[in-house]
């Protein structure tokens, strides 16, 4: 078994959008402490912001588990290790909205996502880059067929949207749409392997450079990050917030 092919622009493409992230994060929490306008983070351009940080995180996790199998087949220990860590990580987040947010907690966000994700790309990893791309498109494209949607019970939310009121919830990210964004990440990842053009993009960048190192670094340890970036920025707004009174 080999181990995952490391791009380091794949990398740095995560630091940028943990990055937007924590932008994000950080303004929503200055709404809630009444350092931002209400109705900030409802904004349009706050909207789409949002959900571009979380199709790119998909769509560059998409990528990495076909790097993962580009030295050969995938570490199945490492492999099972960071998905029970994004299983347990997810968990702890539903556990930990609900005790804070109440009735608006996680019931499936990105990591719930990014778990389910990583389990069913596996059955897409052998396949032909085009088929991939197309089923990923197709997966993108059914939340906006006119009959959508087909499900009539809140207890389908994971997959996605249903005709039963959907619940308030400060991070939700179903399969439907966004494993299609995953698949097609799958599938360009795919198809560079298949014109032999990796590991050329991997030497455009060399990883022992310091400035490689540094904008690198982030984005190998995005799990970590994410977990940790939220709680520190609340606290610190928080504190701001009794500062100020």
């Amino acid at each position: 078994m080999g181990s995952p092919l490391r791009v380091a622009l794949v990398d740095i493409a995560r630091t940028v959008a943990l990055l937007a992230m924590v932008v994000f994060h950080f303004t929503y929490d200055l709404e809630l402490f009444g350092f931002a306008e209400r109705g900030t983070m409802m904004r349009t351009e706050w909207v789409l912001f949002a959900q571009g940080i979380a199709g790119s995180f998909i769509f560059l996790s998409g990528i990495s588990l076909v790097l993962a199998s580009q030295n050969g087949p995938i570490a199945r220990s490492a492999y099972l290790k960071r998905l029970s860590m994004i299983g347990i990580a997810a968990a702890a987040v539903t556990a930990g909205t609900y005790v804070a947010m109440g009735s608006a907690f996680v019931r499936f966000g990105i990591l719930h996502l990014l778990f389910s994700a990583s389990v069913l790309g596996l059955l897409a990893l052998y396949r032909p880059f085009w088929i991939t791309g197309f089923i990923g498109a197709a997966i993108v494209a059914l939340p906006h067929m006119s009959n959508w949607p087909l499900l009539n019970d809140a207890a389908w939310l994971w997959l996605g949207k249903t005709i039963a009121p959907q619940p308030a919830m400060v991070d939700y990210v179903p399969i439907l749409p966004w494993f299609g964004v995953f698949l097609l990440g799958m599938s360009l990842a795919q198809f560079i392997a298949n014109l032999g053009r990796w590991s050329s993009i991997a030497s455009l960048l060399d990883p022992s450079a310091p400035l490689v190192r540094v904008f690198s670094w982030p984005g190998k340890h995005s799990l970590s990050i994410y977990l940790i970036h939220q709680p520190v920025l609340f606290g610190l707004v928080y504190l701001a917030k009794i500062a100020t009174n």
